[in-house]
């Protein structure tokens, strides 16, 4: 075996064991709390050792913020492949409503009390820094919706991506509406198919 193949392999099964460390934490996060999950239970939920757990990540911080952000690209990621599958700039916001919808109800379902909200806000994926990250994602959408002629040829990519950004996260306050209930992703999906692009269009 060379060098570069074993030093590959190594890379390799460090990105696994990580990844690992991290949806246990998740998945502890989801059954104990934040605020109450310690380094200990991430280890036993992955199956290794507290002391490859601490290598990974000295401070109990530090996974926390790694474990959010892990969710934030998992749930961009499931979001784009859901809207890769559709035509249209509304069919591709309904299927993203969707998407969003069922991670906050995941959120939701989540014990997390108070001491777990300030964690999550002093965390990387604030609410500010959310919301830029998702009008960034939708940038490219919009712009090849305006190149079909989907909305208006002087609309502000940007600036419309973050109006749509801003509807969405919007939920996470008020889940609940006449118009949508945020526990039926459908109805989310639904909601932004009809509403999102009517004021950028022609």
């Amino acid at each position: 075996m060379s060098a570069s193949t074993s030093d590959r392999r190594a890379s390799s099964d460090r990105d696994a064991t990580r990844t690992k460390i991290l949806e246990a934490a998740l998945e502890c996060f989801g059954q104990l709390g934040i605020a109450k999950t310690n380094l200990q239970d991430v280890a036993r939920a992955a199956g290794i050792s507290r002391g490859t757990v601490y290598r990974y990540f000295p401070e109990r911080r530090a996974l926390i913020d790694a474990a959010i952000e892990h969710r934030a690209e998992s749930y961009y990621a499931m979001a784009a492949t859901r809207m890769a599958a559709q035509k249209t700039l509304a069919a591709q916001l309904g299927a993203l409503g969707e998407v969003f919808a069922e991670s906050v109800t995941g959120i939701q379902d989540h014990r997390l009390g108070p001491d777990d909200m300030a964690l999550m806000r002093l965390s990387g994926e604030d609410r500010a820094g959310a919301l830029l990250r998702m009008a960034r994602f939708l940038v490219p959408y919009l712009q090849t919706a305006k190149t079909r002629g989907e909305i208006r040829s002087n609309a502000d990519v940007r600036e419309a991506s973050e109006w749509i950004a801003r509807v969405l996260m919007s939920i996470t306050t008020t889940p609940t509406s006449d118009s949508f209930d945020v526990h039926d992703p459908k109805s989310v999906s639904r909601f932004m198919r009809r509403y999102a692009v009517g004021g950028l269009a022609g």
